[in-house]
């Protein structure tokens, strides 16, 4: 089990982009909630301007701080640039028939096969591919999957500062 740091990918930048989301999501509805504190504050107490603005002020310092806070980890990645190769042997890979949501409706043996138009629809199915490595599930793709045997090693991609499984790869990229 070695460790070893090596540059971020533009894949791996565009994931790690992906993952601050949650911060701007918490600020916005922090944003959201402050803009309802002033409409019922300003339909409450019309004259209260003043007061409104001290409000105001620390609903957007209070949005600014979580948002900072939530996606610093993710920020100091994308800065520092690098990411943290950890060899482990795959334990176990396992191929699952996963069905697409809503592509179907519900199938009655006997109607779909006197009306398949009406009843007979089926969902459709799509394969996922997954390794068991270190006691956890991870779900790779196809190629990787058919590249790779049980007790090979493989290499989990982790960003430096906020831990996140960037993806597993066979060689060292």
């Amino acid at each position: 089990m070695k460790n070893q740091k090596v540059s971020l990918t533009a894949e791996d930048r565009k994931t790690i982009r992906y993952e601050r989301r949650m911060g701007y999501i918490f600020a916005v509805l922090i944003l959201t909630a402050g803009a309802f504190i002033n409409l019922v504050l300003l339909l409450l107490q019309p004259g209260q301007f003043q007061m409104l603005v001290f409000i105001d002020a620390g609903i957007l310092a209070l949005s600014v701080f979580v948002l900072i806070m939530v996606n610093r980890k993710h920020n100091k990645d994308l800065k520092n640039g690098e990411k943290v190769l950890k060899e482990a042997a795959l334990q176990a890979k396992k191929q699952e028939t996963s069905y697409e949501a809503g592509s179907g409706m519900l199938y009655i043996p006997i109607l779909g096969d006197i009306f398949p138009r009406v009843w007979g629809q089926k969902m459709r199915p799509a394969q996922k591919y997954f390794f068991k490595v270190e006691g956890e599930r991870h779900e790779v793709d196809e190629q990787t999957f058919n590249s790779t045997n049980a007790g090979d090693p493989v290499f989990l991609h982790f960003s430096l500062y906020g831990h996140n499984l960037l993806g597993i790869s066979t060689k060292k990229k």
